[in-house]
């Protein structure tokens, strides 16, 4: 493994704060083998990867038939458990869209193969995504017939045209998160809703498993959220959180793909008894789930 040296970021895209600490070195179980450093913003709290790859090569990092949200197949326990788990999900997101906003028309960045905005377009919605990776974005037109545009073409889609917009799990892989904040605010009516779904490292799978925590998912993941500094990085940007929602199936997946990175082999038993608590810690006084979904509304 190539060895060098990590610095610091020189500010934080949110507060611009010049100071950092070292929180953690984490390795690239999923797919190289090499470290990364995770940086903590001593202001705002924001979390960076550090070395972040080149625009030029990041891609790389995606380039695998195991990366599950690019992917239809289903070849074995995990996979399956994973798409089973979305397609239940699909109705619960989308009775939440509407329950904040009673419009019709949804963006969802990065939308992966479509499904979610398929259930949409079932329900009557009108709907766009926006996929940066080719072949998950070919599938989405291909197979659901739906208005998929790529990372460029969200600086051609009319301003003020969406109710809601939605990014599962996305914002955390997105380099400017600035721009896209900007892009969302321009995009959303007045009054509009935004749903983010996050990994939050201030959950106890996340102290508990530490640097073999699935979620930090680097260098695929480049910023690492907790409510504070998502609080920050709304309120920068012109929104306004109003309700953070936990969901409870991630503790469950992050667990077993943790236990696997930290023991070399695959645990269901102790995947799920750690899943189990980390919700529990949750549902009783912290808050803090292994994943959340903040609702924002435009200002």
């Amino acid at each position: 493994m190539e060895h060098y040296q990590i610095s610091a970021p020189e500010n934080c895209l949110i507060c611009d704060n010049k100071a950092f600490t070292t929180v953690v070195n984490v390795k690239d179980y999923f797919l190289t083998g090499e470290e990364f450093a995770i940086y903590k913003c001593s202001e705002c709290g924001l979390l960076i990867t550090r070395p972040m790859p080149d625009l030029s090569k990041l891609g790389d990092y995606y380039a695998s038939e195991n990366y599950i949200s690019h992917s239809e197949e289903q070849k074995d326990i995990l996979s399956k458990l994973y798409h089973l788990v979305r397609t239940y999900t699909h109705k619960r997101k989308y009775k939440l869209l509407k329950k904040y906003s009673s419009g019709n028309a949804v963006l969802d960045i990065g939308c992966a193969t479509g499904e979610f905005l398929n259930y949409c377009s079932s329900q009557g919605m009108k709907t766009t995504g926006v996929e940066p990776n080719d072949k998950a974005r070919l599938v989405a037109q291909s197979r659901f017939k739906l208005e998929v545009a790529t990372e460029p073409e969200i600086e051609t889609l009319e301003s003020g045209s969406f109710d809601q917009i939605t990014m599962w799990h996305v914002l955390e892989h997105v380099p400017d998160i600035n721009r896209r904040m900007v892009d969302i605010n321009r995009l959303l009516k007045n009054n509009g809703f935004a749903f983010l779904a996050l990994p939050n490292h201030a959950s106890y799978d996340a102290s508990y498993y530490y640097r073999f925590w699935a979620a930090w998912d680097v260098p695929r993941h480049l910023y690492h959220f907790d409510k504070k500094s998502l609080t920050a990085l709304a309120a920068k940007h012109g929104f306004e959180v109003v309700s953070t929602l936990p969901m409870l199936f991630d503790s469950y997946y992050v667990s077993l793909l943790s236990e696997k990175y930290m023991t070399g082999k695959s645990s269901y038993i102790k995947a799920f008894l750690r899943g189990f608590i980390s919700n529990s810690k949750a549902r009783t006084g912290t808050g803090e789930f292994s994943s959340l979904i903040y609702v924002l509304r435009k200002l």
